[in-house]
């Protein structure tokens, strides 16, 4: 054991990080001056410890999570640099695969910095600022098995930080982009493969979920009936169903190569879910904890809640946490019940013509023809060896079959009671909008729109409806028309502004008109 932890006191030394998460050339302090090796090594449970807790863990599980306590008051060492405070902590794991902490109570004063990096990897550090602060802060898989944990803070911080890294999951499975041979199968499809490339925008929508640290699920970006372009995402119950498990994911977007490991979303809520009192759905929707940067390029997904019988359906998912994959099935779905859950509710995949799903792919969207959500992903049979049986939750049963505002997706998908059964996905469009005149609310539905437009206001009369494009060119005007239906067929494809006059003031509305 000694020498093992002397060879890696002596690696540490030649760590070397590429660049910050954030994208700039940010290196901890330690790498930008002549800084004294660490001389202690917190070591994880010892190997038999391991080996009965990887016996002990879910078929679903990649890792193992080690509860930890280690914190800049009882842990680590302790250094000035340069007008700044360094503290660095080194975690070690034997024979691990990949290591993932979760910090609790993170909050650093402006101007510092933590940073976690492995020794054997040419990923870029994780870098934190004071812009994470955060109840729950869990991280990214780093690969390897020592991580290094080290943070800045000026001499002048406003306060000194504190944060405690209460977990530490040993991965045990390889789950990163070089994945074991076992994984790799010549059934699956990637996603940005082009004998798929119809499916290049809805593809956008799809993410990866980190749940805890220790499994894998994939979820679905939504689109509102509204446009309002909230960060729901769709996944099942059974991956996401305690705010702990919410507030413990990470969601990866576009996670189609090495490069987009960076697009992640740290941490949700749960908004709606169906437990198994008196009926037992098998969904979960969440909002996201923040609005998703413009540079991830998501897209909404569109969906479809009318229950008719899809003919040919795909899915697109996360095998086992790998890139993105493609399922294609031509034929006709039935419907079908499937294990406990509310009978005659699922939509069965009898088989894949192309591609397969596996674990990994749980809580991943089942799209129809026409690119609409139609139910996300239980569970089965499925595998590359025997590519059938695959059974999802009907999004029909999950928008309305019950009534509480948490236990249905209609209320948030929804939110005005538009007189819609189907919306497509959209990519988020801004406009520049003005600011409100006054405090009415109107709702616009659906959005984008092809012909009719409706109007929903609460107490106020609408006047006129006035539609322009971005340059203020006027395209539309209607005054005095006290209805709420609006013909905006005659107008072109394209991104307008829409401006709702009452008598007390106007609203504005970005809206998108579709061919």
């Amino acid at each position: 054991m000694k020498q093992w932890l002397f060879l890696l006191i002596a690696m540490l030394a030649l760590v070397q990080p590429v660049r910050a998460q954030s994208g700039l050339s940010v290196k901890p302090l330690s790498m930008r001056k002549a800084m004294s090796n660490i001389q202690q090594i917190s070591q994880l449970p010892a190997r038999s410890q391991l080996s009965e807790a990887i016996a002990a863990a879910n078929a679903d599980d990649f890792a193992v999570p080690l509860a930890t306590d280690f914190n800049p008051c009882n842990s680590g060492e302790w250094h000035s640099v340069d007008n700044q405070r360094v503290w660095r902590l080194a975690i070690a794991s034997h024979n691990a695969l990949s290591l993932n902490l979760i910090f609790t109570d993170f909050n650093i004063p402006c101007g510092a910095g933590l940073y976690i990096y492995s020794i054997d990897s040419a990923r870029p550090a994780l870098h934190y600022t004071s812009d994470d602060n955060a109840p729950v802060l869990p991280t990214p898989l780093i690969s390897g098995d020592v991580v290094v944990v080290e943070y800045n803070e000026p001499d002048s911080a406003d306060f000194q930080g504190f944060f405690n890294i209460v977990q530490v999951a040993h991965g045990f499975r390889n789950v990163l982009l070089k994945q074991d041979a076992e994984n790799k199968h010549d059934c699956y499809v990637n996603a940005d493969d082009e004998s798929v490339a119809e499916w290049s925008d809805t593809r956008r929508s799809v993410c990866k979920i980190l749940i805890g640290g220790t499994t894998f699920c994939t979820g679905v970006l939504l689109n509102t009936a509204n446009g309002s372009f909230l960060p729901y995402v769709l996944t099942a119950r059974h991956c996401i169903n305690t705010d702990k498990q919410a507030q413990n994911s990470i969601f990866y977007f576009n996670y189609e190569s090495s490069d987009s490991l960076d697009n992640h979303i740290v941490g949700a809520e749960i908004v709606a879910m169906k437990d198994n009192d008196d009926g037992y759905l098998d969904f979960a929707l969440l909002k996201l904890s923040s609005s998703i940067p413009d540079d991830f390029n998501v897209y909404y997904a569109g969906w479809d809640y009318s229950d008719i019988q899809p003919v040919g359906a795909v899915c697109i998912h996360h095998p086992n946490g790998d890139v993105k994959k493609i399922s294609v099935d031509t034929d006709t779905l039935r419907s079908a019940s499937y294990r406990l859950f509310d009978t005659d509710s699922f939509w069965n995949v009898e088989e894949w013509e192309s591609g397969a799903t596996e674990v990994g792919s749980s809580g991943a969207p089942l799209f129809n023809a026409a690119h609409r959500v139609v139910g996300v992903l239980s569970g089965g049979d499925s595998d590359c060896d025997y590519p059938m049986n695959d059974y999802f939750q009907k999004f029909s049963v999950c928008y309305n079959r019950y009534q509480d505002e948490n236990l249905q997706l209609a209320h948030w998908l929804n939110p005005a009671g538009a007189n819609v059964s189907a919306i497509d996905g959209s990519y988020m469009v801004k406009c520049g909008l003005p600011l409100k005149k006054q405090s009415a609310d109107c709702s616009v539905y659906p959005n984008p729109v092809h012909s009719k437009l409706f109007l929903s206001t609460e107490n106020e009369i609408v006047a006129e409806v006035e539609i322009s494009d971005l340059a203020g060119r006027i395209f539309l005007q209607k005054t005095k028309i006290g209805q709420t239906t609006v013909d905006v067929s005659v107008l072109p494809q394209g991104v307008y502004v829409c401006r709702i006059g009452f008598v007390s003031g106007s609203d504005y509305k970005c809206l998108i008109i579709k061919e």
